[in-house]
């Protein structure tokens, strides 16, 4: 049976709230990056590691203004000193947000009933998050820590995340809908697709029982038209997402590229990988398995999701396939 380790409503200020093309939350990749490092912190006397996460977000506040009260919001910057010429010195712009999430993270290795352990598990988590950053903030705290063993305590847990929001998910979602604009559009792609997730649009009809005179041409006529709201291509709160990475370059061998952070593995650069969520409310949930997000390397791609691939990832042309990252090999 899975174990969990539920880290309640964690308080976090400053975070990083840019990823890639998208803003307003961070991308699941600093909270599998943030498991990962609290993961590599435990001792290794317990013989436990954590794995998957499921993220619950309850209160978010992106650092954002409106300079006349209306209209567009832009990023509420931070005033940096002067430099050593009494000028202003130049930023980065950089957004900003607090939040309030949930954590439910997978635990692997521990002993059912092995109750010392559970003991010495919970000691090191509440001390070690507090010295860990989230997506690039700080933590201020927490309610909770706890180890979930049995399904009953699961499911208390999930009733007691309300109310609050679970990120999904649904990758399917724009793969069915590019395959449908590709039967439409010759020169569509997946780009367009991803769009449709995120812009609102609304289309002009035109009013049927309309006519237009006979002595007017149809481009200088004036069609009266009912603007109506296009829906998106699923229903749900679905929002665009970064969700991994794409190698865009060959695999060089270690110490190959100067000036990376690790020289002794191999190295490739890559590029910010998207896809699509949908934020659903945790009173829908019956299960914690099909909410945590897990990476699949499925080379060139390095992807964060919930469920598998239904549709295999098409490789660049100008990736080697047997210039394949092995981590196991390292």
């Amino acid at each position: 049976m899975s174990q969990y380790v539920l880290i309640k409503k964690l308080n976090v200020q400053n975070a990083n709230a840019i990823a890639g093309l998208t803003y307003g939350f961070p991308a699941i990749t600093n909270f599998l990056g943030f498991v990962h490092a609290l993961s590599r912190k435990l001792p290794a006397s317990l013989n436990v590691n954590l794995g998957g996460v499921a993220v619950i977000s309850h209160k978010n506040q992106v650092h954002a203004r409106q300079p006349k009260g209306w209209g567009d919001y832009v990023f509420a910057l931070t005033r940096n000193p002067l430099t050593h010429q009494g000028k202003t010195a130049p930023i980065n712009e950089e957004a900003r947000m607090n939040m309030q999430i949930s954590l439910l993270v997978e635990l692997k290795g521990l002993v059912a009933g092995d109750t010392l352990t559970e003991t010495d598990l919970k000691a090191h988590l509440k001390r070690l998050i507090p010295t860990l950053r989230l997506a690039g903030g700080q933590i201020l705290g927490f309610e909770a820590c706890e180890l979930l063993n049995t399904e009953e305590q699961q499911a208390y847990a999930l009733r007691r995340l309300m109310p609050g929001f679970v990120l999904m998910d649904r990758h399917e979602y724009l793969a069915a809908h590019f395959e449908q604009l590709k039967a439409e559009q010759d020169d569509v792609c997946l780009f367009d697709a991803w769009c449709d997730f995120a812009t609102l649009i609304y289309r002009a009809n035109p009013n049927e029982d309309q006519q237009t005179e006979d002595n007017i041409e149809t481009e200088q006529a004036i069609v009266k038209a009912n603007w109506e709201y296009e829906p998106k291509p699923n229903a749900g709160y679905l929002v665009p997402i970064a969700t991994g990475f794409c190698a865009i370059s060959p695999l060089y061998e270690a110490g190959e590229v100067a000036n990376v952070r690790d020289n002794t593995v191999p190295v490739a650069f890559a590029e910010t990988a998207y896809s699509v969520g949908e934020w659903q409310s945790v009173h829908r949930l019956h299960e914690i398995e099909i909410t945590l997000w897990r990476y699949t390397d499925n080379h060139p791609w390095y992807i964060a999701t919930t469920n598998e691939f239904i549709q295999p990832i098409i490789e660049p042309d100008f990736i080697d396939s047997e210039a394949v990252f092995k981590p196991d090999n390292f």
